[in-house]
């Protein structure tokens, strides 16, 4: 097999491995869910965020380092994992010491030995076969497809039927240590062989770790800085709706957005000598994210509560609120994916770091605004999103500066976009259908909901197919040959 040949395949199986993975997790949560109640959300989102706190920790960068090595020996491979184990069996033990103390912080004095069993998760995952790292040097992602995928169906009954038996949080808990358990002995089952210990080689990976370390730290308060401040000054219930609203808002990131735009990012390295047409291409990848993410914000905005309702239940009315809010972040968490993606084909490291700096400093300042003013949590989301478009938007500002013809163009299809989405929805408003409850949602409600998507969703497809056809806007041009490319034979022959 070729190289070329080798790299697509593996992209497919890795693309494959996360999406699947995170469509197995999102069914057990979506059944879960019913099971319990947003308070035992609100438990485990403390837990996990404690947890992935301390793997940042812990993180010794080891499969970074092996695989951008351009040579790798015996003790690189196993000092990698020896170096691993010994970081996570150290912050184990400081998490079990520190667990009872992190639930206090959070004046939730239950969580401390939920925070301690969880904490073994960190070994069980660093005892995993050495060999992984190597395979994903090699680019060889099959074995790595099955054991994500051994591990996700494992997991989904056994949370479904803890969650039944214990009806609480535990059932998350005691699941994730079965499945780094599960995951350990499956390892060796795929990729046999005996680890050595050894630390011979980790000055040198820990002089690569230590700058992976800072970036990853960085990465995790943007991330969790909302859902540290929703933890710590409002209860738990509320913490569990916030926690699940923004997970289905990234919904559309992750199984959209995601999909579509990372082939166009790995043009611009092509670019790199080009700023122009790098911008161009930058230009076209932002249309793509409007052409996908303006209508898809106009549904969770709408319909936010059947959607809520069907796939978790009417106790999750809180969620149902905030959704139409959190769902801006994966608005311009995909903006801010393209423009990253930009920087660093331009070698523009250090300004992505400070990036990242200044907007987690605009997102905390708009949350301490938000709680020095005693605010609803509706309104401390509204902060936490419109400080994230803000910053997004200056980045892009800042980006095309002195590019401006590459820029207006651009504004100008958003604009198109964000009228025809408003254009698609006004038939349903002229049809007069009732209006949606509160609560209390029955199978008409759902179907009544479905019966306007579909519509809205034909309406909004058949305007932008025909501005495909009869425009001659560049860069529709450009998604309308693309889009060409992709289709069989036949139909490009009929069109």
């Amino acid at each position: 097999m070729s190289d070329a040949s080798r790299v697509v395949n593996s992209a497919f199986l890795s693309v494959a491995a996360k999406l699947l993975g995170k469509t197995l997790g999102l069914f057990s949560t979506f059944i879960v869910a019913r099971i319990l109640t947003p308070e035992d959300f609100g438990f485990i989102a403390i837990v996990s965020m404690a947890l992935y706190l301390f793997d940042i920790l812990s993180h010794a960068a080891g499969e970074q380092y092996i695989v951008q090595k351009r040579s790798v020996g015996y003790f690189d491979l196993h000092t990698a994992w020896s170096f691993n184990l010994l970081l996570k069996l150290i912050i184990a033990l400081v998490i079990m010491v520190c667990a009872n103390g992190i639930a206090a912080f959070f004046d939730k004095p239950q969580l401390g030995l939920a925070i301690m069993a969880s904490a073994i998760i960190l070994p069980l995952q660093a005892l995993k076969s050495y060999k992984l790292i190597l395979l994903k040097r090699q680019l060889r992602f099959k074995p790595l497809f099955w054991l994500s995928l051994a591990e996700r169906v494992f997991a989904l009954p056994m949370l479904i039927t803890f969650a039944l038996v214990l009806g609480n949080y535990w059932a998350f808990v005691i699941t994730d240590v079965l499945v780094a358990m599960f995951g350990l002995i499956f390892s060796y089952l795929l990729v046999r062989g005996r680890p050595f210990f050894t630390l011979k080689q980790v000055r040198v990976q820990w002089a690569f770790s230590q700058w992976m370390l800072g970036k990853h730290l960085l990465g995790y308060a943007r991330s969790q800085i909302d859902t540290f401040v929703v933890a710590k000054w409002f209860n738990t219930s509320l913490l569990g709706n916030y926690h699940m609203a923004r997970d289905l808002a990234m919904m559309p990131a992750h199984y959209l957005l995601n999909p579509a735009i990372e082939p166009l990012l790995a043009v611009y390295k092509n670019d790199r000598d080009n700023k122009s047409e790098l911008l161009n291409n930058v230009a076209f990848s932002l249309f793509v994210v409007f052409a996908i993410s303006i209508p898809v914000l106009a549904v969770l905005a709408l319909y936010a509560k059947p959607l809520v309702f069907l796939l978790l239940g009417e106790k999750w009315s809180v969620a149902a609120q905030l959704l139409p809010v959190l769902a801006i972040l994966f608005f311009y968490w995909c903006i801010v994916q393209v423009l990253d993606a930009a920087l660093i084909a331009l070698n523009q490291v250090r300004l992505v770091f400070v990036f990242d700096v200044l907007s987690l400093a605009l997102v905390a300042l708009a949350l301490l605004w938000a709680l020095s003013n005693q605010l609803s949590l509706f309104d401390l989301a509204w902060a936490r999103a419109v400080a994230g478009l803000i910053s997004a938007l200056v980045l892009l500002g800042w980006l095309f500066s002195c590019y401006w013809q590459h820029l207006k163009p651009l504004l100008m299809l958003a604009i198109v976009i964000t009228s025809m989405t408003g254009l698609a929805m006004v038939p349903i408003w002229l049809v007069g259908t009732k209006p949606l409850p509160d609560s209390n949602y029955t199978l008409t409600h759902y179907i009544q909901s479905a019966a306007e998507l579909a519509m809205f969703a034909l309406l909004y497809s058949g305007m932008f197919a025909l501005l495909l056809t009869y425009s001659k806007h560049y860069q529709l041009l450009r998604l309308k040959q693309l889009i060409l490319q992709h289709l069989p034979a036949s139909w490009v022959r009929k069109t």
